[in-house]
């Protein structure tokens, strides 16, 4: 049988755990305990109050080549076989995706041909994210068990647990009990009783509350081991044996209670009736006149859009940091063959990937953190690039990667460097990561180049956009004609150079008048850029009213309409 023992933070699941494990191996069965918990002390009791080597720490030293099973297991008292699988260090990494890499890691390692009776993981505080309910999937565990008292926050626990192991269930239920680890409350067993009858969980266990822990604690045993014929210890060979008696096929759905619900429980001691949460809203129906379409996909928004949109710079290394996959992924999807595909436009610019590095992170970086694989990254880039735009992907934001600190410290150690840095994974309502781009690269423009008359200078967001290169050549065309000549734009297909000295390119006109373009003139004219009143021209007409508005003189107009007439 395998458990998994979940309950709130510092509710003593070790404890219990360790002692349960202990009576189970002393019934004469094979037991392994797995710690769950970054803090790797699930086992310390077991093992004198030893810490022993974890899942993540052996991941981060051994190749995945040169990895053994039995490296990473410890026999303890009674022969308990101890496990912890760790955690990253403090701050960085993603604990919960550290309990989905060691259960990977075993599963490679062939930690199911261990041959135990009882498998009992014990798992890190309450159900707060998917990587730690992972214990509970059916894939897992057979049961669940839950460590509580009568406090309100631990039943709240115990309550949110419940809810969370019903995405799980498929007609059965998966909560064995309650293990009640008393706190000495006034009425504790009351309010325990009550909530274990309105949950329809039963009450497997209860420890008493005793100076005994802290005694065998302070001696590095359990309990059981401290005192085999305490009342404690007896308690816990009695819930080993009830638990060796359940059948994980009689277990019935928890009934979770609402808030509201628990709260009237422990505020009244007592609840009337059964649980009545339901974690599911009822499907939504739609009216046969209205008809549902789904939206066609779309490059933008996101990391991709901010690729896109700095691969128009031709001279700065764009480090994708994520996964080497991320990185294939987005080559994949910027690469010109594509964007030909979705255009039917040859001659529209798009970035060949040549410019993009990914920082390649790894399994074991989502739990390690992906900080050093950005800062090695970006040192190689700064030997011999003096400006370097970073764009993060999904993965960094999520497990919490310092890019902002990592870019700091090395642009102290690169006096010379600029790195420019876009979270392209942001949740605000409406943002677009490829403006973010832009916004950083306006930052490099020098205010103080004056501004020269003799450009004319094409400013566009677009890019996606039909006709691009035609647009280009034809205002080419028209500035060669007034004595002007075509600036390089912004952005398309220029150099960080010119983007720094993007004032002296005179007179800007924008492309077509979209949001994102008036977002971009916004930017540009807060540097001093002065814009045409008019978008590029479409049609004769327009064009007639372009050069003029452009022309120095009335007769250099007239020349150059003849011209085009």
């Amino acid at each position: 049988m395998r458990i998994a023992v979940y309950g709130k933070g510092g509710i003593g699941k070790s404890t219990i755990t360790s002692n349960l494990s202990y009576s189970l191996s002393g019934m004469g069965h094979k037991v392994v305990q797995i710690g769950c918990d970054p803090k790797c002390d699930s086992t310390k009791p077991l093992l004198k109050g030893r810490c022993q080597n974890t899942v993540t720490q052996y991941m981060r030293e051994t190749a995945p080549s040169k990895r053994r099973l039995q490296d990473m297991v410890v026999e303890g008292s009674n022969g308990v076989l101890c496990i912890e699988a760790g955690g990253p260090r403090p701050g960085t990494g993603c604990a919960g995706k550290g309990i989905i890499s060691m259960f990977s890691t075993l599963d490679k390692m062939g930690a199911h041909d261990i041959g135990s009776d009882f498998t009992l993981y014990d798992v890190l505080g309450d159900v707060v994210c998917g990587g730690f309910s992972v214990p509970m999937r059916p894939e897992h565990s057979d049961i669940v068990l839950i460590v509580t008292s009568g406090e309100y926050m631990s039943l709240f626990a115990a309550n949110n647990i419940m809810k969370g192991s019903r995405q799980f269930e498929s007609g059965g239920g998966r909560v064995a009990g309650l293990i009640l680890n008393r706190r000495g409350l006034r009425d504790e067993d009351v309010i325990v009783d009550a909530f274990s009858i309105a949950t329809g969980v039963p009450v497997l266990g209860r420890i008493g509350r005793s100076d005994i822990f802290r005694r065998a604690e302070a001696d590095g045993c359990t309990v059981s081991e401290y005192d085999g014929d305490s009342p404690e210890s007896v308690e816990f060979k009695a819930l080993a044996r009830t638990i060796i008696d359940l059948d994980p096929e009689d277990l019935d759905p928890p009934t979770p209670l609402t808030d509201s619900e628990l709260d009237a429980l422990y505020s009244e001691g007592a609840f009337q009736g059964r649980g009545s949460f339901a974690e599911i809203a009822p499907e939504r129906s739609y009216s046969a006149e209205i008809p549902v379409f789904n939206a066609p996909r779309r490059i933008g928004k996101g990391p991709v859009s901010a690729v896109l949109e700095a691969g128009k710079v031709t001279d700065i290394p764009v480090v994708i940091h994520g996964t080497a996959s991320c990185g294939f992924t987005m080559l994949n999807e910027i690469s010109e063959e594509r964007i030909d595909r979705l255009l039917h436009d040859g001659d529209a610019y798009v970035a060949s990937g040549e410019n993009l590095v990914c920082t390649n992170m790894t399994p074991e970086s989502s739990v390690l953190g992906g900080n050093d694989a950005l800062r090695m990254t970006l040192k190689d880039l700064l030997r011999s690039n003096g400006t370097v735009m970073v764009i993060s992907t999904c993965l960094p934001n999520m497990i919490g990667d310092d890019c902002e600190k990592v870019i700091s410290d090395l642009e102290a150690e690169y006096p010379d460097s600029r790195i420019l840095f876009v979270d392209s994974n942001r949740v605000d309502s409406g943002f677009d990561a490829h403006i973010e781009v832009i916004r950083a690269l306006t930052g490099l423009i020098d205010t103080k180049v004056a501004r020269s008359d003799a450009f004319v200078n094409v400013i566009d967001d677009n890019f996606i956009s039909f006709n691009k290169g035609d647009n280009r050549k034809y205002l080419a065309m028209l500035a060669s004609e007034l004595g002007m000549m075509c600036g390089p734009g912004f952005l398309s297909d220029c150099s960080v150079d010119e983007i720094v000295s993007m004032r002296r390119y005179g007179t800007a006109v924008l492309c077509e008048d979209t949001r994102d373009n008036r977002t971009l003139k916004e930017m540009l004219q807060d540097k001093g850029i002065t814009f045409m009143d008019r978008t590029l021209p479409r049609g004769f007409g327009e064009t007639e009213d372009w050069i003029r508005e452009l022309s120095a003189t009335e007769s250099v107009a007239e020349k150059v309409i003849s011209k085009i007439d």
